[in-house]
């Protein structure tokens, strides 16, 4: 089966065509669709999908949203590369919903077409994997399930430590290490997550690490009771894998931007 690439782009048939001849004579079929989710789909669920997804950014219209969400959730679930076109005001809009980090490449107009087919080339024989960066997250959870889904999740990026009680997470503080991010589930047996919180604030080498709490609860009476200990956050337990990512990938590009400055 040849390898595929999908663009989608809205307009510009003369770099959609030079672009084409490039792949073709690689033996790389470009399939070209406009920015609608519709579209993508139908295409993305031809013939086992695409190799490599190639958007060009830009006013997509009402489904611009959707498109990139989805975009999101196939990259993540399918491990597939995405490469992205524009100007780079358009980029830094995208990473808002797709970190960084899932991005193969990213290029800046105005465009030179032959860079863009041999990287996508590359991409399309080899793959992507995404660079781990240097953040580690230590994942606090007694659901062993939910644990080994989000170290699973947070693994491909993230430096990741999962321990599954209260007590385990103050006993890897205690022996040394340290994390960038502490995800906290709220609910557990022994030691809560409430209890974690007021250890880990009470010790100078842990008082400052950020904790977020990981909670399924989502009425008002549950949230403001988390709130008021004034985590750095707090995440739903059923919230999608790709939003829990763009939450982390943004909360720690924040954290890193503040320290800087």
């Amino acid at each position: 089966m040849a390898l595929k690439v999908l663009l989608i782009n809205h307009g510009a048939a003369l770099m959609t065509k030079r672009l084409g001849t490039l792949l073709g004579a690689a033996g790389i079929e470009l399939v070209s669709v406009e920015p609608v989710l519709g579209a993508i789909k139908e295409a993305e669920g031809k013939d086992g999908g695409a190799d490599v997804f190639l958007l060009s950014v830009g006013d997509f219209g009402h489904d611009s949203m959707d498109v990139l969400a989805y975009l999101k959730e196939v990259c993540l679930k399918k491990n597939k590369p995405l490469c992205v076109m524009g100007y780079e005001k358009e980029l830094a809009e995208v990473e808002k919903t797709i970190p960084n980090e899932l991005i193969a490449k990213e290029f800046t107009r105005p465009f030179d077409v032959t860079v863009i087919s041999e990287t996508v080339q590359s991409l399309a024989c080899s793959g992507f994997e995404p660079k781990k960066r240097e953040e580690n997250i230590l994942l606090v959870d007694d659901d062993i399930t939910f644990l080994k889904m989000m170290q699973s999740l947070l693994g491909r990026i993230y430096h990741v430590t999962a321990v599954c009680s209260g007590e385990e997470a103050i006993e890897y503080i205690q022996m040394g290490h340290t994390a960038e991010l502490i995800l906290l589930d709220y609910d557990m047996p022994g030691m809560t997550g409430p209890q974690v919180l007021e250890k880990l604030r009470a010790d100078s080498r842990s008082a400052a690490i950020p904790v977020i709490f990981l909670t399924g609860k989502n009425d008002r009476d549950s949230v403001m009771s988390v709130m008021s200990l004034k985590p750095e956050g707090y995440i739903l337990k059923s919230t999608s894998q790709e939003d829990i990512l763009t939450s982390v990938a943004r909360f720690l590009k924040t954290a890193s931007a503040l320290r800087r400055s």
